[in-house]
């Protein structure tokens, strides 16, 4: 097995002011990782030309990484499911109180994915049909 798994706080984010940042190729301007800490004063900055927020981030704990090889093989293998997803659909607000409840992000993308991947989605994610 190829892959490996870490701790700490990770974060993926469209903000390229804070420091310690990765631009993600193709990804429609988004970044991986950088200072938290710096984050929550980058969102005060009025100068940005979008406002941020808490809603500007998306937060992981853990993470698992694979070689590139190791990861190829369990998608053709149907292991994991490779799409594009819109910046909207990433962070839109998730709050998971209240009779109007977003669905889960992962939900959301099998829905989006289309009539093939129905079968799967309600295998994996069956318990959460009440929004």
């Amino acid at each position: 097995d190829d892959n490996e798994s870490g701790g700490g706080l990770e974060m993926l984010h469209y903000c390229p002011l804070v420091k310690g940042c990765t631009k993600l190729p193709k990804s429609d301007g988004l970044f991986w990782g950088g200072d938290p800490e710096q984050a929550q004063e980058v969102m005060k900055d009025k100068s940005f030309e979008e406002p941020l927020s808490g809603f500007s981030f998306k937060f992981f704990i853990s993470y698992t990484k694979w070689s590139a090889a190791e990861l190829e093989k369990e998608i053709k293998n149907g292991t994991w499911y490779m799409t594009t997803v819109s910046r909207e659909v990433l962070f839109k607000s998730r709050d998971r109180l209240g009779s109007k409840r977003a669905k889960p992000l992962w939900t959301e993308v099998m829905d989006l994915l289309g009539e093939d991947y129905k079968q799967i989605r309600n295998n994996l994610y069956d318990d959460e049909d009440s929004f």
